[in-house]
């Protein structure tokens, strides 16, 4: 008979803080997912009413484990509704200023993880899904290269959005929740790359 393999129950990560690293951070969530099996969630919970800004002074860990980073679970945070605009209200600013030429904000390395509901910015990518490993990607309702208007340029300082030889990612969605706003970036808002990056879709986004 063949062993049962182990059932990994999805494990919910709280950020409480906007420190660089230790518990409650941002950093601290995405190491505990890493070594956490199955499909995770990452939420927030900072204290205060208005944008909470996590500004790394190195590069966050490359995520290697399926999970969901929900910046709409922030107080005070809501999706677009907008057929057309964007009336979006995030609370989460993941900005790279502090973190070194050329930093990734996220670098995903995980099949079927989620990033929704941040604003991501000056970095030298703002996201970056990374090879087979990150095939099926999802990326809905950010502001990618904005402040958290999502009118001011805050740009990161290549792309704002780089898929590197992953397949059937998805960036955007058929909602209005789904869109996402990238722009003010200093090189490609959304590059594809790589003979692997089959299979992706750019839908109802503002580029």
């Amino acid at each position: 008979l063949l062993a049962a393999s182990p059932v990994h129950a999805s494990t919910t990560f709280t950020v409480t803080n906007t420190n660089d690293d230790g518990a409650g951070s941002l950093r601290q969530a995405i190491l505990d997912a890493n070594a956490t099996p199955g499909t995770d969630a990452i939420n927030f919970a900072i204290p205060g009413t208005g944008v909470q800004t996590i500004a790394p002074a190195t590069a966050l860990p490359t995520i290697t484990d399926p999970v969901t980073i929900d910046g709409y679970s922030q107080a005070g945070a809501t999706p677009n509704t907008k057929a057309v605009g964007s009336d979006a209200v995030l609370k989460i600013e993941l900005g790279g200023q502090s973190a070194g030429a050329g930093a990734i904000g996220l670098k995903v390395e995980a099949a079927n993880s989620t990033i929704e509901g941040l604003i991501i910015n000056r970095w030298g990518q703002g996201i970056r899904i990374n090879g087979p490993d990150g095939a099926g990607v999802k990326v809905a309702g950010n502001f990618i290269g904005t402040d958290a208007s999502g009118t001011q340029d805050l740009g990161n300082s290549s792309y704002g959005l780089f898929i590197d030889y992953s397949p059937n990612t998805t960036i955007g969605g058929t909602t209005p929740a789904e869109r996402n706003v990238v722009g003010g970036n200093d090189g490609q808002g959304l590059f594809v790359a790589g003979a692997g990056a089959t299979g992706n879709k750019v839908v109802g986004n503002y580029i």
